[in-house]
């Protein structure tokens, strides 16, 4: 009982840092990100707006060659996503 109790207080006290992300990461299309409310969130190093309810969103150029860094920030965490950008098809 004691367990199950430190293992359920475990999960209700500590912080998780989930990042969604919706699009296709291909050159000239949008993605829709969510991550916790209050989370920072910067692309490349530019600081991107985030609602709320944790919403953000971004575009990517049509001619872009080089992958996208995104780094988000909440309660002291940091989490880095290198994706890979995928040239458009014409």
């Amino acid at each position: 009982m004691i367990r199950l109790l430190f293992i359920f207080s475990f999960f209700i006290c500590s912080s998780v840092l989930a990042v969604e992300f919706k699009g296709k990461f291909i050159q000239g299309h949008f993605i829709l990100g969510k991550t916790n409310p209050n989370s920072k969130v910067k692309i490349d190093d530019k600081k991107i707006k985030v609602s709320k309810e944790g919403f953000f969103a971004f575009g990517l150029g049509r001619d872009r060659n080089n992958d996208i860094i995104i780094k988000v920030l909440y309660e002291g965490k940091l989490e880095v996503f290198e994706k890979k950008i995928f040239k458009r098809k014409y």
